[in-house]
């Protein structure tokens, strides 16, 4: 999940906890019940943790992993970013939620969040979920794609790009990305769809972004579909053209789908539900990345 409006001092607060942490890192717990902060190191990223160093080698090694692949299947991608990420991971949910940006005055329900800036970025992670990796790739993808390029989008491309790229699984020797995980047919099975012209329309403060429940839901699983969509007909030129006429040239979203697709938003509807109901897309496997093990990571002291 990237950032929302929600709350705008959130760089500060993650600074201003930030302090206390690495001030944690320098002083003995007083009690050996009392989590410990550490900080792991790997050739490319920190990871500041309280959920054990053994956890911290594992981010900081899936990190590594999501960098590598992205940097193999995008050529052109930037994967060495010239601005700092610090990555928070946290051991439990009520940690994380200290620190969640506000909806209505209640903490977002999240299990990561990234939040950019022209001098800093920040991750942070809640490793007591079930599959935090899913997680972690998420929200780098959100990095990758706020530091290539120059320009904001709308929710449902910038969700929609992190979940495609959430879903790299890697082994000892392949990793596959882009395959569409089975939950998300069991989800929108079960819930339904939205139009393609109301996924548009959601922006970062609608309750569909940032409330729990269906809407939600519905929101992240059919715009990381609608991405598979896209990359698996080639459409990324076309989705600029919507960009321009949307942003630039102040058209309708439902005016801006027609120019940029040259088809209707009920006939873009009509394509996306033949393409979940065929469940045929494509997946990139490339070679697992070399020479990235927990042994190229380093307890900081």
């Amino acid at each position: 999940m990237s950032a929302m409006l929600a709350r705008p001092d959130f760089s500060r607060i993650v600074f201003a906890f930030l302090g206390l942490v690495i001030s944690a890192l320098r002083v003995v717990p007083a009690q050996a019940a009392e989590p410990q902060w550490v900080e792991v190191r790997s050739p490319n990223f920190s990871v500041i943790t309280d959920a054990g160093e053994h956890r911290g080698r594992e981010v900081a090694l899936r990190f590594e992993q999501m960098r590598s692949a992205f940097g193999t299947l995008m050529t052109k991608a930037i994967v060495n970013l010239p601005v700092p990420l610090q990555i928070v991971a946290f051991r439990n949910t009520k940690e994380i939620r200290e620190v969640a940006p506000l909806f209505h005055g209640k903490p977002t329900k999240l299990a990561g969040l990234f939040q950019g800036s022209s001098d800093r970025s920040f991750i942070l992670l809640d490793m007591s979920v079930d599959d935090p990796w899913v997680t972690v790739f998420h929200e780098y993808a959100h990095q990758l794609l706020n530091g290539n390029l120059q320009r904001e989008f709308d929710p449902w491309f910038e969700e929609g790009f992190a979940e495609y790229f959430s879903s790299i699984e890697v082994d000892g020797k392949v990793a596959k990305i882009g395959k569409i995980p089975d939950s998300d047919y069991r989800v929108l099975q079960q819930v339904g769809t939205m139009k393609v012209a109301d996924l548009f329309k959601v922006v970062q403060y609608s309750e569909t972004y940032n409330e729990n429940g269906d809407a939600r839901t519905i929101f992240y699983v059919e715009s990381g579909v609608l991405m598979h969509y896209i990359f698996d007909h080639q459409l990324l030129p076309r989705v600029a053209v919507y960009f321009e006429w949307k942003h630039d040239n102040h058209a309708s979203v439902e005016e801006a789908i027609q120019q940029a697709f040259a088809i209707s938003p009920g006939e873009l509807d009509n394509m996306l539900r033949k393409y979940m109901r065929e469940g045929r897309y494509l997946y990139y496997a490339i070679p697992a990345p070399a020479q990235i093990s927990e042994k190229t990571m380093r307890h900081a002291r």
